[in-house]
């Protein structure tokens, strides 16, 4: 699985991740989660920590685009389709963080029932950074300490703008560092090229599947506020491209569905994300202190 995480404070920085991701998918790099933190951290120093409903910022109209399907609907089917994969996709997203990083042993969680109640309250955007009022009322109501909004920037497919960008940044620094160790040896440049748009045209164009290997791009997008100041303490983008070994645990129906493909991704996307924020160590009194509130106030 090929996965690359950035912490981003701008579109410029986005950018620079599908970089990234985009090499990492090309030179076939691997990166692997690392789960290091306390699991003997004490219940009271366990941050509370409230998830708001995920968001999607890509815009998908047709159900192709994220699932398989042999005959295409009437128009109104498939909006009322795609609309229903979509928020699936959404809670199953918010429900996979939370599992994740449970299983860390360093939060304390507010129920989603109750964040979703003071949440559709507020008129909160799905996705979106709360206001500074918003972030108040959420704090009185649901005695959060930590506010945690998630975004999935892409699923299936990567906006062209973003990955023209990082595609021809990621294939003019391999033209040079195989130019040099090759002596810029006209065949073994092109052979590469081709390469690199064959595997970046799947990839743009919404994946594919190939030789048990499934290409589907899903980056996510997440951030943790303390909700005394409403201070930004954590920010992360997380990828997943490929999905190899987890397709073969399912059964042979399964794995060449679309819709599969990218839960697989998804998946492991969020892994990463709630692993990052774990190995922060966020603790009740770490948060007293950036935000200036006496322990225990």
């Amino acid at each position: 699985m090929i996965m690359c995480r950035w912490f981003l404070t701008s579109q410029g920085h986005r950018i620079a991740a599908v970089v990234c991701l985009v090499g990492a998918v090309c030179t076939g790099c691997m990166h692997l989660h690392s789960r290091s933190f306390d699991p003997d951290m004490a219940v009271p120093e366990r941050p509370y920590v409230a998830l708001l409903p995920f968001g999607l910022e890509q815009d998908i109209t047709t159900l192709s685009a994220v699932k398989s399907v042999e005959d295409r609907p009437s128009p109104e089917e498939e909006s009322r389709q795609v609309a229903e994969t979509l928020n699936e996709v959404l809670t199953d997203a918010r429900w996979l963080l939370l599992s994740r990083l449970a299983t860390s042993q360093q939060f304390r969680f507010v129920s989603l029932e109750q964040t979703d109640a003071v949440a559709l309250e507020l008129g909160l955007k799905r996705g979106a950074l709360p206001t500074p009022d918003q972030l108040g009322q959420l704090r009185r109501r649901l005695n959060a300490d930590l506010i945690v909004a998630a975004q999935i920037l892409e699923y299936g497919q990567i906006r062209w703008q973003w990955f023209v960008t990082g595609a021809v940044a990621e294939l003019s620094l391999e033209t040079v560092v195989i130019g040099l160790a090759t002596a810029w040896n006209p065949v073994i440049i092109l052979a590469n090229v081709g390469v690199d748009v064959l595997v970046n045209a799947a990839l743009l164009l919404g994946g594919g599947y190939l030789f048990g290997i499934a290409f589907r791009p899903v980056i996510i997008e997440a951030r943790a506020l303390e909700t005394v100041q409403g201070n930004p303490i954590w920010q992360a983008t997380d990828g997943a491209f490929y999905a190899r070994g987890a397709l073969k645990q399912l059964p042979e129906s399964e794995r060449g569905k679309k819709e599969s493909q990218l839960r697989i991704n998804l998946g492991t996307a969020i892994e990463g994300l709630a692993d990052s924020l774990a190995a922060a160590g966020f603790t009740v009194s770490d948060l007293a202190r950036m935000s200036g509130e006496p322990k225990g106030e």
